[in-house]
């Protein structure tokens, strides 16, 4: 296991070695334009390619190939840890969710035809399928740090502090206590091998929270790095061979930075100084990553989930994949005619409102995203080529018929 020590080293490298000099955003490359084709991967008959309507199919030829899953993230993976520890200020009793239905990592999982992925806190869940440690609301600052620079707003959850770090902890404590308990290295790692890690988005919570703050966007990406580095380091020390980090999707698109009254529009009619960031974001997390494959060489496989080419091909094409408007929330304030958004009523809170047809909504709440939306993420994800290297070829390398 990673030790605390190794943590301040991490960020220490970070913030010595990256000084924000280096890290000016216009060293990142431009995004590129990605058409919609299924798979040239000889193993694409194993899969469905991707339908440009917008229908889905979870029926996969993958069964048996990962046995568990262990999931990581804040809201946009969470299924029910948030919920169980009481943290959400509008989620309503027996709803695990901050939106309509399905997360992506819902849709992962009915793919790989894995029955249920508990969270965490569950009281006498069966974890024999894995489990879910993404917890909403978590965040890479500190309370000490958001407080000292009065980052006051909690959106949607209660007053108090919930960071990535608790779900290292947290899997820390499972695998010794839980997964590796009577088992020893060899036999735990060989467990581990055959489960799939994916890690959901780092820092969201951090950049919608800051939004209105002076905090630099750059420091919350720098600590979302060395977030992510940790736990990656953690994953692998234990045995982990398999894993897949979503990217951050363009949050200058999203009704909560489109709310700003002021602000700069990009080619995508967004937010450009969030999408900067958010692009510079996922620029250092694939730099990251590809120093994790190199270190690690063929003995893991290493997927980057591209969340930010995925979503500007779907709202570039809405009409194909079903969908009516690019910006608009589905639940919210829609007083705001523009984005059915407002900071002041959130989805959930006196006041809301809620579209009659939310599978033509992108958004659910302007900072979360509709079941439909997930539905078709997961389908670029799993089988077309938004993962990098593709999920297909992933699961080639565990069948033994690639190297990673």
């Amino acid at each position: 296991m990673v030790s605390k020590n190794h943590f301040h080293v991490i960020i220490s490298f970070i913030f010595v070695s990256l000084p924000f000099s280096s890290i000016a955003l216009h060293v990142i490359t431009p995004i590129k334009e990605f058409k919609i084709l299924p798979s040239t991967d000889p193993s694409s008959s194993h899969f469905n390619s991707i339908n440009i309507k917008g229908h889905y199919s979870s029926k996969t030829n993958s069964n048996g190939c990962f046995n568990k899953i262990y999931a990581f993230g804040d809201s946009y993976t969470d299924t029910g840890n948030a919920q169980l520890l009481n943290i959400s200020k509008n989620l309503k009793k027996g709803q695990e969710k901050p939106n309509n239905g399905w997360l992506l990592i819902d849709f992962v999982r009915d793919a790989l035809n894995i029955s249920s992925l508990p969270p965490y806190k569950s009281v006498n869940a069966n974890f024999s399928s894995g489990v879910n440690f993404a917890m909403a609301g978590a965040t890479v600052f500190t309370e000490e740090f958001l407080s000292q620079h009065k980052i006051n707003s909690t959106l949607m959850w209660k007053d108090g502090y919930h960071s990535f770090q608790t779900q290292i902890e947290w899997y820390n404590k499972f695998v010794s206590d839980i997964a590796c308990k009577g088992k020893n290295n060899e036999s735990c790692k060989a467990d581990m091998e055959n489960s799939l890690f994916w890690v959901g988005e780092t820092g969201i919570d951090d950049y919608v929270r800051a939004l209105r703050s002076k905090v630099s966007l750059r420091w919350i990406k720098d600590m979302a790095m060395a977030h992510t580095s940790r736990l990656l380091a953690t994953l692998l020390d234990s045995g982990a061979k398999y894993i897949v980090v979503e990217g951050l999707p363009p949050l200058g698109c999203y009704p909560f930075a489109k709310s700003a009254r002021h602000f700069v529009k990009d080619d995508m009619n967004c937010n450009a100084k969030i999408n900067r960031v958010t692009k510079a974001h996922n620029h250092y997390l694939q730099d990251m990553l590809e120093g994790f494959r190199r270190r690690k060489g063929a003995n893991v496989s290493i997927s980057y989930a591209d969340y930010f080419d995925a979503y500007k091909v779907i709202t570039g094409n809405l009409n194909k994949f079903g969908f009516e408007d690019a910006f608009k929330a589905c639940c919210g304030h829609h007083r705001n005619k523009i984005l059915n958004f407002s900071f002041k009523i959130l989805c959930g809170m006196s006041g809301a409102e809620t579209c009659r047809d939310p599978d033509s909504y992108i958004h659910w709440d302007g900072i979360h995203l509709t079941e439909a939306m997930y539905r078709q993420l997961s389908e670029f994800f799993l089988h077309g080529n938004f993962c990098k290297p593709s999920f297909i070829h992933l699961i080639r390398v565990k069948k033994g018929l690639l190297r990673a």
